[in-house]
């Protein structure tokens, strides 16, 4: 028996625990959902889950993905903030922002993914003369470089159809990125040399809650400066902060 299928248990309110049902569903799920895929998977029938997720949508509990499709809304990120004493999600992760940039000395970014883009909510600038700009506030394309190749490893984008060049290193090769993404998700770490802006290196990894991808550690620097041993070693420090971060995350959560 699936065990979300709820049908034969007895209960008060089995709207409700319906719901919670669909919600902690959509919380787990990689790609967004919808209504039949739902009722199919949770054993619900497909007008009580289109009903139960108007209510929802309503109280923004879940959002419109497009397509149809349902996943979590923007209620659950702001009852995680009280929950974690206040501390939105940039709080809480710009220590650990910090930390990488103190060690790298490597311009440093938080973001997430913002509809069909990546938005910089936080920058921590390297200490060195010459540091790669990045704008807190500003957005970057959402498939561009290590950043886009983090989201299409973890499910936050479809691959598409023909895939965006933004200098003559950008990936080209459909099945070379697709193998590259295998490794990206096994690895929680996505590399970018010179994809995305010309001259420049850069490292990315997922702050993510179980496989949800929350959002993005960036670590940026030129690549006279930083070389192959440079980016490699940029690599593990990015990935060790977004894990870092993860963990405090999934701490808060218990």
């Amino acid at each position: 028996m699936n065990s979300f299928n709820i049908e034969n248990k007895p209960s008060p309110a089995p709207a409700v625990d319906r719901a919670f049902v669909i919600l902690k569903f959509l919380a787990g799920a990689r790609e967004p959902q919808g209504v039949s895929a739902l009722a199919r998977t949770l054993g619900i029938g497909k007008s009580s889950v289109h009903g139960i997720l108007q209510g929802l949508l309503a109280a923004g509990a879940v959002e419109d993905a497009g397509g149809r499709k349902y996943r979590l809304g923007p209620l659950f990120e702001e009852l995680a903030r009280n929950r974690r004493d206040g501390r939105s999600l940039p709080e809480i992760c710009r220590p650990y922002l910090a930390g990488l940039v103190q060690q790298m000395g490597y311009t440093g970014v938080f973001g997430v993914v913002d509809s069909d883009r990546f938005r910089i909510v936080s920058v921590v600038e390297g200490s060195g003369a010459f540091q790669v700009k990045a704008v807190q506030g500003g957005y970057i394309p959402l498939l561009a470089g290590a950043t886009g190749k983090v989201v299409l490893a973890f499910g936050a984008a479809a691959m598409p159809d023909v895939l965006p060049r933004f200098t003559e290193d950008s990936m080209a090769d459909a099945a070379a990125l697709a193998e590259e993404l295998s490794q990206v998700r096994a690895r929680a770490l996505a590399l970018d040399r010179s994809e995305y802006l010309r001259g420049v290196y850069a490292a990315a990894a997922p702050i993510l809650q179980g496989d949800r991808l929350l959002a993005i550690l960036l670590s940026m620097g030129f690549q006279d400066q930083l070389g192959e041993e440079g980016l490699i070693a940029l690599g593990r420090a990015v990935a060790q902060a977004a894990r870092s971060a993860s963990i405090e995350l999934c701490e808060w959560r218990l």
